[in-house]
């Protein structure tokens, strides 16, 4: 990090902290859209972010919907006697007690950094990926009394499939960067399974399976793991909560979490679904939304899984045709890499089809749902 990057970011800070008890900066990777930092002082801990205002073109709608939803969530769980300091997010507001600091034009937000725990990349065993599944299941149980209109749509159609696929297509008429003559072989894979991905948009909009509050991200590494205890605290990174189908979340964690390999791995032949991992998360979920969950939103839980990951690699690939302008890339090919891995992720997913679904009758049975809840 150079001088002037770090008198910037104290600049930013002092909005929020106490500037002159900052010990260290600490710039962390990882994160696809945002720039994240981490502000380490004597007593807590920070979390700092510049906001890409590109992707997020309504910064003040996104802090709305998170404020919204983390002071619902933290009446609940203070109700239950958990530790609201460790069972949410906490906003930290400037000094004028504003959710965002702008400053160069630039939109910055600050959050408290929950101490002791630790947000994992890859699962490293079924414990903690039915952690994973509990507290993405809970995420939908402490937001089922929470309307869904309260909530601005800070990105527009973000798991509209069929929308995205509109978008795909005219991103393949234009060819930017002259990219579409060497994807070929995977722009077919998409198309092929194109009819498939309106199935949850139409359940929404014929009101077959309700309309909830969607974190739309549950990659592993937006859930944090208590150090001490291995258990799930809470979700992070929210700023794509918005109105949305449960069945999102739920495919979504499991694209990466289920798969042997990491989103970017290049060796295809990695690329495997664990079938025992996705077991666990799926009996954590499912322990959590009984009660909540209705029988046409279990009988799209294949779906879910399926769609969510075609979405993500039709996603991956139209950034890379229209020259990385959404993803972090660490290298030219990276999108397409990852675009390739998430294809791999869907054969496996269709391959293991039946598989899938009998584990989830399984479980469905061991927790007790009635028989209208089983795959038939």
């Amino acid at each position: 990090m150079t001088d002037d990057i770090y008198t910037e970011l104290l600049n930013v800070a002092k909005e929020f902290v106490n500037v002159n008890k900052i010990v260290d900066v600490i710039e962390l990777k990882g994160g696809h859209i945002n720039s994240t930092y981490l502000i380490k002082m004597p007593q807590a801990q920070y979390i700092l972010q510049q906001i890409n205002s590109d992707v997020f073109v309504s910064p003040f709608g996104m802090m709305h919907n998170i404020c919204e939803i983390t002071d619902y969530i933290r009446k609940q769980v203070i109700y239950d006697g958990k530790d609201p300091n460790r069972s949410v997010m906490n906003v930290v507001k400037t000094r004028y007690d504003q959710v965002l600091c702008i400053r160069n034009d630039k939109y910055w937000r600050c959050m408290q950094y929950i101490d002791n725990s630790t947000a994992y990349d890859h699962i490293t065993s079924p414990d903690m990926f039915y952690e994973v599944g509990k507290v993405v299941g809970e995420f939908q149980s402490l937001l089922q009394g929470f309307h869904t209109r309260v909530l601005d749509e800070t990105i527009a159609h973000f798991h509209d499939t069929p929308y995205r696929y509109k978008k795909f297509i005219d991103c393949i008429k234009l060819n930017r960067v002259n990219r579409v003559k060497d994807v070929q072989e995977e722009i077919e894979f998409i198309n092929q399974r194109s009819n498939k991905f309106d199935k949850i948009t139409n359940w929404l909009a014929n009101k077959e399976i309700p309309r909830r509050v969607t974190h739309n991200d549950t990659k592993p590494s937006n859930v944090l793991i208590d150090d001490a205890t291995g258990k799930a605290l809470c979700l992070i990174d929210l700023d794509t909560v918005m109105k949305g189908s449960l069945l999102y979340d739920y495919g979504d964690a499991l694209r990466i979490g289920a798969s042997k390999a990491a989103e970017d791995e290049v060796d295809l032949s990695k690329v495997l679904i664990d079938l025992g991992l996705f077991e666990s998360f799926t009996k954590g979920f499912l322990e959590e939304v009984n009660g909540i969950i209705t029988p046409k939103e279990v009988e799209g839980l294949y779906d879910g899984f399926h769609i969510i990951t075609c979405e993500i690699a039709m996603r991956f690939l139209h950034d890379y045709i229209d020259g990385d302008n959404y993803f972090k890339v660490q290298y030219p090919t990276h999108n397409l890499v990852r675009a390739r891995n998430q294809m791999e992720m869907v054969r496996e997913i269709e391959k293991h089809e039946s598989d899938i679904k009998a584990i989830i009758n399984r479980l469905l049975k061991e927790l007790d749902y009635s028989e209208e809840f089983y795959f038939k």
